[in-house]
């Protein structure tokens, strides 16, 4: 039987369709009785879930001005509560928003078949109960076989095992300003995917990581198997794989006449027996330089745009690494971007992969994966003027890839400066403390779900909490995230040893 811990009750227009008080029973309740606490009550509809969100002490001998004075200016306040015992006019109110009516399968009620909307308000004089821990988890759509552990339910201490597929086939979100634990949650998500049991189904997993906060995970003895770090310093882009107008997204002053010219020579070095296909863009300027004929002033323009992208040191007659290789199944591909100063080469170097990925993908020359990009504002950004060179894919990505199992996951300080459009396609978000009130009003606009009430919760959040919604959850609900397994050595480094350590390196 589930625990009663009060009375539905008549307070300032309530109960109505959305939300209904009800009296805390006694004083041991008042103490179990707690803001965020799932309750129900049978209403005439049916079995009625809720959140508490307020709670408040009421006392109708407090309530006049008269009395408040009179109790302040008693010289012996004992004999004034003697005589009016004040303590027994005390009571605690909740305050609960009404989440669904849900019916049963069974008649114990333990599988739950549909959830529908309040239509009626609750009924005054039933008792409420606490959810218990089965029917919660039901009730919030978690995954009590295979799901991935990122903490308990916050209040109820209930563990919050998130269904994989929910959780990413849909895209996923994690937002919090600078540090809030997005890299010490991305952690933990990690540890989960990688120790998944296989026979619930892993996909492959490729990270850019910005600051290389993540290789670590490579000297975790459980895993490091299942870890292939690639440093972008040794990154290459296969020029005989790049069509003509690759070049001038990497170079936007190419006119559209270059890209015509710049195709035929392309074409002519793909033919040519003795180059077999391998070639570099050193060889298209020798075609460029060695051709009598065409354009004196296109032929120029073209050299000296080509001889401007080659300077980047990242394109070369194959593929490094080999991204078909690399990307397996149930393991974690790290490109590090630590050494990477150029926000040009980054978003170079995010466009390809991004782009052979999915067209790998398409193919079915891949397994599903999971692409996560750290500081994703960098690009894919909501300015209008800023041209990053990975934003068009990465947006495609968002809107297009659960068609094809291709999952992203974008990581952001600042959600107000991330695509719009990439934004309201992450169909769940893990958000943690944001307190800049444009960040938070670009989230509101661009997802229903975060009111101000949310809004207001979110920028309260202490480090290693989060509110979660989406599709990862029928209900948005604030988790208190797990310990991570294995712990990163550069986190655990404060300022004072840093410095130490580096006087150190001087001396020797």
């Amino acid at each position: 039987m589930d625990e009663k811990v009060g009375i539905v009750f008549n307070y300032n227009q309530f109960p109505d369709v959305s939300q209904f008080p009800f009296v805390i029973n006694d004083k041991k309740n008042s103490t179990l009785v707690k803001k965020g606490l799932f309750v129900y009550t049978q209403s005439t509809e049916g079995f009625l879930i809720g959140i508490i969100e307020k709670i408040l002490l009421l006392n109708e001998y407090f309530s006049d001005a008269l009395t408040i004075k009179a109790y302040n200016n008693d010289k012996n306040p004992n004999i004034l509560k003697g005589l009016f015992p004040s303590d027994d006019f005390e009571f605690a109110v909740a305050l609960v928003k009404n989440l669904g009516i849900i019916t049963f399968k069974d008649e114990d009620k333990k599988i739950i078949d549909k959830i529908h909307r309040m239509t009626y308000p609750a009924s005054p004089g039933a008792g409420v109960f606490l959810v218990s821990e089965v029917l919660l988890k039901s009730f919030l759509g978690l995954d009590t076989k295979g799901g991935l552990d990122v903490g308990t339910i916050k209040v109820s201490d209930i563990p919050a095992y998130i269904d994989m597929n929910r959780l990413i086939n849909k895209h996923l979100g994690i937002l919090a300003i600078s540090g809030a634990g997005k890299s010490y949650l991305t952690s933990v998500l990690m540890e989960e995917l990688l120790t998944r049991n296989q026979e619930y189904g892993n996909p492959a997993i490729i990270l850019i990581d910005v600051h290389g906060e993540y290789t670590y995970l490579k000297e975790v003895k459980q895993i490091r198997n299942k870890i292939n770090v690639q440093d972008a310093s040794f990154f290459q882009i296969a020029v005989p794989r790049m069509e003509a107008y690759s070049y001038r997204k990497y170079q936007d002053k190419i006119s559209s006449v270059q890209v015509r010219e710049l195709s035929n020579y392309i074409k002519n070095l793909k033919k040519c027996e003795e180059k077999k296909g391998n070639f570099t863009i050193y060889d298209i300027i020798e075609e460029l330089e060695n051709d009598p004929e065409g354009s004196k002033n296109t032929k120029q323009a073209l050299i000296g745009w080509l001889s401007e992208i080659n300077s980047l040191r990242l394109f070369g007659p194959q593929e490094n690494p080999l991204l078909k290789n690399v990307v397996k199944q149930g393991e974690l591909t790290i490109f590090d971007l630590q050494k990477e100063v150029s926000i040009k080469k980054k978003q170079i170097i995010l466009d390809y992969v991004c782009s052979r990925l999915f067209y790998m993908r398409r193919m079915n020359q891949i397994p599903p994966f999971f692409l996560i990009i750290e500081e994703a504002h960098q690009f894919c950004p909501e300015a209008a003027h800023s041209k990053a060179i990975s934003k068009p894919i990465i947006e495609t990505i968002a809107r297009e890839g659960r068609k094809f199992m291709s999952c992203l996951c974008l990581i952001s300080q600042r959600p107000k400066k991330l695509s719009t459009t990439a934004l309201s396609q992450l169909n769940s978000k893990m958000i943690l403390n944001i307190k800049n009130p444009y960040d938070l009003k670009h989230l509101m606009e661009s997802s229903e779900a975060i009111t101000k009430e949310y809004a207001a919760m979110i920028s309260s959040l202490g480090v290693g909490e989060m509110l979660l919604m989406g599709n990862a959850v029928n209900y948005p609900i604030f988790i208190d995230i797990r310990e991570r397994k294995h712990q990163s050595q550069v986190e655990n480094e404060s300022l004072s040893m840093a410095c130490v350590n580096w006087q150190k390196s001087q001396l020797t």
